[in-house]
């Protein structure tokens, strides 16, 4: 199958209007043509397909140079996004390239720039490649929730309906369910156009849930109020679990807060069984008058 056939048969990539320029076992060119479904308000494109991007093209490469012969199981272990400039209107061109690969193991820098050379962001991503169904010692397993327990919905307030009306947000169809006190709570549903191939939700839109949420309890401390400028300046992304068919609940929490930075650590949970499916953290900046 070729990386145009493989990003084809996943319903988030065909959401977000994924195109395959070039592909081989080393690099990787993506096309994102702009859309309105993809952007904040102003037109700019959204900072979680931006990172939903750096994931695709880094496991698109990962997955194009590994010779496995039989079924694999491939997952994204670790995604950083560093936020350089905002796309307005306009196509983003995404560039993967493989900085090391192992046995199971790749590393992947990947660069989003416009047509016209602007760098947009910049990312890196550890994606890995075994055999499905390879034997695992119980002893070389270990799974322990991380903190940040989901208390439930709580205080939204009103302003938050116009943030969750833009138009990417309301593409995912997120919902948000608490934004109080330096914590949020964001849902996001396992619909059809959310999902990879295997009917679990997409990793790039599990992480544009957390990088949402954390900036979402940014929004809860200095209380929201779009005079306000603001965008994400980092994310982070540990992926731990995938579970077919569920939606997911993100809870994130303002940890510090430095004039108009705000750090939050992030838990993507499975809503039914509660699995964790990410953890992360997100860097947030807020300019506030003084």
């Amino acid at each position: 199958m070729t990386p145009a056939d493989r990003l084809a048969a996943v319903p988030y990539a065909r959401a977000l209007g994924v195109l395959v320029d070039a592909a081989d076992a080393e690099r990787v060119r993506l096309r994102i043509p702009y859309k309105d479904e993809n952007s904040n308000p102003g037109r700019a494109l959204h900072g979680g397909v931006a990172a939903s991007s750096i994931g695709i093209a880094g496991a698109l490469v990962s997955e194009a140079g590994f010779a496995i012969d039989g079924p694999a199981e491939a997952t994204t272990l670790d995604l950083t996004v560093a936020y350089l400039a905002a796309a307005i209107g306009e196509d983003v061109v995404v560039d993967g390239a493989v900085l090391r690969r192992g046995k199971e193991l790749a590393y992947v820098d990947v660069a989003v720039r416009t047509d016209a050379g602007k760098a947009i962001a910049k990312g890196l991503v550890t994606h890995r490649v075994v055999p499905a169904g390879r034997p695992r010692a119980a002893a070389r397993q270990l799974a322990v929730s991380p903190g940040l327990d989901d208390d439930g919905p709580g205080p939204v307030p009103q302003l938050a309906s116009a943030i969750a009306a833009t138009p990417f947000i309301a593409r995912l169809g997120l919902r948000y369910t608490r934004m109080d006190g330096g914590v949020a709570r964001i849902e996001l549903p396992c619909a059809p156009e959310n999902r990879d191939a295997d009917g679990a939700l997409h990793e790039g839109a599990v992480a544009a849930l957390l990088d949402t949420t954390g900036a979402m309890a940014s929004w809860s401390v200095t209380g929201l109020d779009l005079r306000y400028k603001a965008s994400t300046v980092g994310v982070h992304v540990s992926h731990h679990a995938r579970v077919p068919g569920e939606d997911a609940v993100a809870v994130a929490r303002t940890l510090r807060r430095n004039d108009e930075v705000f750090l939050n650590a992030v838990v993507v949970r499975a809503a039914r069984s509660q699995t964790v499916l990410a953890t992360g953290s997100v860097t947030y900046r807020i300019v506030v008058p003084a």
